[in-house]
């Protein structure tokens, strides 16, 4: 048995032996490796280039010159801040107009106003309507009997001061004096009357329904061309009301 044990042993040992002898005379045959048809070399990244001026990369706008395409950008930014500008000074404009209404109760005042702004050439529209108004009414207390009435009223008319008398209703026998629309008006000639007719003269304060004329301009206006216009109308002097409407 020993004996067949080790000649099992030596037959393995021959087969391996002549395995590895055939396995060094066997050839591995390589494949061929495609690449592109190309006129020039093909260098690594690694590889050192013959010619060390020639760009790795071409930039699109490297035909460009920088100071066209800074100066390009120069005008595009003043461009946008022009416009900024613009849109700013647009928008502060637009908040300061005014769109002012110009409510007159005399029609001598109506053909000044209109005068003025036919001569600064503001076009406008002109419309009538009635409207409740502060009055303040000077009269002198009614005597006894209208005689006596008929007799103040000589006497003032003598000392140039216009008065009649109201011959009925409640207040039947009083002398008028005047209506004035303006209670500064009013309160100056209740002095001067007293002075001059040596009467107590009296204030009555009311409102009445009167007629009315609106002034609207046709376009809107700034503040300031407002203010000079107005600049140019002695508003002391007349029945006016203004109302400045922000448009």
């Amino acid at each position: 048995m020993k004996w067949l044990f080790l000649l099992t042993v030596l037959a393995n040992a021959g087969f391996v032996a002549w395995l590895g002898f055939s396995a060094a005379d066997s050839k591995i045959e390589k494949g061929t490796v495609y690449g592109p048809p190309v006129s020039e070399k093909i260098y690594l990244i690694g590889e050192e280039h013959p010619d060390s001026n020639v760009a790795l990369s071409t930039n699109v706008y490297s035909n460009v010159p920088a100071s066209t395409a800074e100066s390009v950008a120069d005008d595009v930014g003043q461009a946008v801040n022009s416009m900024l500008k613009n849109n700013a000074a647009a928008v502060i404009e637009t908040e300061n107009l005014l769109c002012p209404v110009v409510v007159l109760e005399r029609d001598a005042d109506r053909r000044l106003v209109t005068e003025a702004l036919k001569e600064e050439k503001i076009a406008f529209t002109q419309q009538e309507t009635t409207g409740k108004r502060d009055k303040f009414w000077l009269y002198i207390s009614a005597p006894a009997t209208t005689a006596q009435a008929q007799d103040i009223v000589a006497r003032l008319k003598l000392k140039r001061i216009d008065s009649y008398i109201i011959s009925r209703g409640d207040m039947k026998n009083r002398i008028s004096l005047g209506l004035f629309s303006s209670q500064e008006r009013a309160e100056q000639a209740q002095v001067s009357i007293t002075e001059r007719s040596g009467m107590p003269v009296n204030v009555y304060p009311h409102q009445r329904s009167v007629k009315l004329y609106e002034l609207l301009l046709d376009q809107p206006i700034t503040e300031q061309a407002w203010e000079n216009f107005l600049q140019t109308l002695d508003l002391s002097k007349l029945l006016i009301k203004i109302e400045k409407n922000p448009c």
